[in-house]
Order: structure tokens, then C-alpha cells, then sequence
């Protein structure tokens, strides 16, 4: 085991050794190193192939890394020695035939080409200098050009959706009071489709409400005329919220109890097919939604008037092809107004 150690240790410090020679080889004259490399790599592809070859090269693993090094050293010796030879000619070509060595240089090297141009040809140096400088002016110009249509494209979106959000409100209750957050909210809501521009056109804009008392809060309607339907602003903070969250005057413990009563597992029919609505607006087809009659396993009462929902149904797809889907949820019963509202809900 040590031996093979110490001869794989060996190989590498040849290996290594022989790098370092044709690296010098390749210093002095890249040509020399071109041949050095070609002949050791043909040497190791011998002892690859036959497993014999010079000493110290023998053997086929030995081989075949000498191989693949010198492949690779010759590849860049050939390399540096074909810049070598370009570099000698367009010498000679510079002091024979200067427009010549110009037309040849400037395809391959423009920064060059670009001093070289300045010593031997200074008129025409100056008239590319003043002809770059131009084209950078314009470029800049367009780019300026560009970015102040850029900003007026915008700045008209941003009056054109103000304009629309100003149409959205103009019924809104204490309007000049809350103009900005009425707006603001009024395009979100559009904007991530929680209620439609008609529907807040129906609405005549946010409706002050009397449910909360100290505080100023306004709602509107947002899928539906319930009261389950209704989406509340609070003005002050910018929140937006459904149903009752965030309700003042808190019922007594004897309301709750009269309430909770009203919540029995026999309203689960009820619950299946109130939150079929919000069902029907997760499709893509709502009109041609059919229901079983009955409710999936699971649904029924989860308490505090929580009703947990689980179904099927079927409708058709963007294709126009019918197909069955599932969906479950949770919706709330408001005993106190006879209404319901959707708390989550995946469709599937």
C-alpha cells in the first residue's frame, strides 16, 4: 500500500515537472513549446494504448495523463504561437502598408486600432474621436428622449387610474373628508378583484355605517347584496375588513347563548348551499356550475356558528369541456341578521 502511495506521488510530481518544463519552453519560443507538447501527448498516447512506452512513461494511466496534459499545453502553445506570427506580420504590414494594417486591426482589436489610428493617421484619429463623441450624445439624447416618454406614459396611467378611482367614490358619504383613502382602497379592491368598478358605481361609492359608533367606518357591497356581502373601511386606519370584525357594543352572555342556539347541525344543508355562490365565482364558467344535493362527508357544525363545508360539483373548464371539481370551506351563520359569509374556502 505505501508503494502505491509513493509511486502515485511520483507521477504527480512528474507530471508537475513536466508542466514546468514546456512551460518554459513555451516563454522562449511558443513554437518550440507547440512541438515539445505535441510529442510528449503523441509519447503518452502510445503508453495509454499499449501500456509501454518511453521511461518513465509507462504504463496506461501514467500515459493517459500525460496525454491529456500535454493535449492541453500544446492546444495553448499553438494558440500563442499563431498571436506571435499575426504579431510579426501586422509589423511588417504597418511599416509596408499602414491603411492595410489599420483595415485588418480595427475588426479585431477597436482600442488598439484606436491608438494605432492616432499615430499614424492623427486627421482621421480626430475625425473618429469627434464622430464617437457625436454618437454618444445622441445615444444619451434617445436614452433622455426615452425615459421622458417613459415617465409621461406613466404619469398619464397614474391620472387616468386616479380619474377612475375619483369616479368610483364620487357618492361616498363625508367624501371630502376621506377622499384619499376612499380612492386609494376603492382601486385596490378593483385592482386585486375583490369587488368590480359596477359594483361600486351600484353602490354609490362608501356608505357610512351605523353599526360602529365611535369610530368612522364605511362599507359597501362586494359580491352580493347581504349583509354578508358587505366590505367595511375603517377610515382612520386604512383597514379593510367583512362582516362584523372589529364590532363595537359586544353582545351579553345571555345573546351569545341565544344566538349559539340558533347554530345547530341541522343548518349544514343550509351552509352547503349558501356557499355555493362563492363557489360559482372561483370558476371559470360560474353559469354552468351543478351541485349534488347533498354535501360531502365532513360538513357540519364546528362551533360558534362555524359551519365547515365539504363538496363537489361540476362545470366546465376554459375548453368548454365538463369536469368534475371539489371544494371545501368554512362559512359563518349570523343568527341575530338570518345571513352568511364565506371565512375560507379552496376549490379544487
Amino acid at each position: 500500500m505505501t508503494s502505491q502511495i509513493l509511486r502515485f506521488l511520483i507521477a504527480i510530481a512528474e507530471l508537475g515537472l513536466m508542466f514546468v518544463v514546456l512551460t518554459l519552453i513555451l516563454i522562449a519560443s511558443p513554437f518550440a513549446a507547440f512541438v515539445a507538447a505535441l510529442g510528449v501527448s503523441f509519447a503518452g498516447l502510445v503508453a495509454a494504448i499499449t501500456g509501454r512506452g518511453l521511461p518513465r512513461l509507462r504504463g496506461r494511466v501514467k500515459g493517459m495523463s500525460a496525454f491529456a496534459v500535454a493535449g492541453i499545453f500544446a492546444l495553448i502553445a499553438s494558440q500563442a504561437h499563431e498571436a506571435d506570427q499575426r504579431e510579426t506580420r501586422w509589423a511588417e504590414l504597418r511599416q509596408a502598408d499602414p491603411e492595410a494594417y489599420l483595415a485588418e486591426l480595427a475588426p479585431i482589436d477597436q482600442e488598439r486600432w484606436l491608438e494605432e489610428l492616432s499615430e499614424l493617421r492623427p486627421e482621421r484619429y480626430a475625425e473618429e474621436v469627434a464622430r464617437r463623441e457625436a454618437q454618444r450624445e445622441a445615444e444619451a439624447e434617445e436614452a433622455a428622449r426615452r425615459a421622458e416618454a417613459e415617465a409621461a406614459e406613466r404619469r398619464e396611467a397614474n391620472a387616468r387610474a386616479a380619474a377612475a378611482a375619483q369616479r368610483l367614490i364620487a357618492g361616498s358619504d363625508d367624501l371630502d373628508e376621506h377622499r384619499a383613502v376612499f380612492a386609494r382602497v376603492a382601486a385596490e379592491l378593483v385592482e386585486n378583484r375583490t369587488c368590480t368598478e359596477a359594483e361600486f358605481v351600484e353602490n354609490d361609492g362608501w356608505v357610512r355605517s351605523t353599526t360602529f359608533e365611535t369610530r368612522q367606518v364605511y362599507f359597501m357591497y362586494c359580491g352580493g347584496s347581504t349583509v354578508a356581502n358587505r366590505l367595511y373601511l375603517d377610515a382612520a386606519t386604512g383597514d379593510v375588513f367583512r362582516g362584523t370584525d372589529g364590532r363595537e357594543n359586544p353582545t351579553s352572555a345571555a345573546q351569545d347563548d341565544e344566538r349559539l342556539a340558533q347554530c345547530t347541525g341541522q343548518k349544514a344543508s343550509e351552509a352547503y348551499v349558501m356557499i355555493q355562490a362563492d363557489v360559482r365565482r372561483a370558476l371559470v364558467a360560474p353559469s354552468t356550475a351543478e351541485f349534488p344535493s347533498r354535501y360531502g362527508a365532513g360538513t357540519g357544525h364546528a362551533g360558534d356558528c362555524v359551519y365547515q363545508v365539504n363538496g363537489q360539483f361540476d362545470a366546465q373548464n376554459g375548453f368548454g369541456a365538463m369536469l368534475r371539481g371539489t371544494f371545501t370551506g368554512t362559512i359563518r351563520y349570523f343568527p341575530e341578521r338570518g345571513s352568511w359569509q364565506t371565512q375560507s374556502l379552496s376549490v379544487n
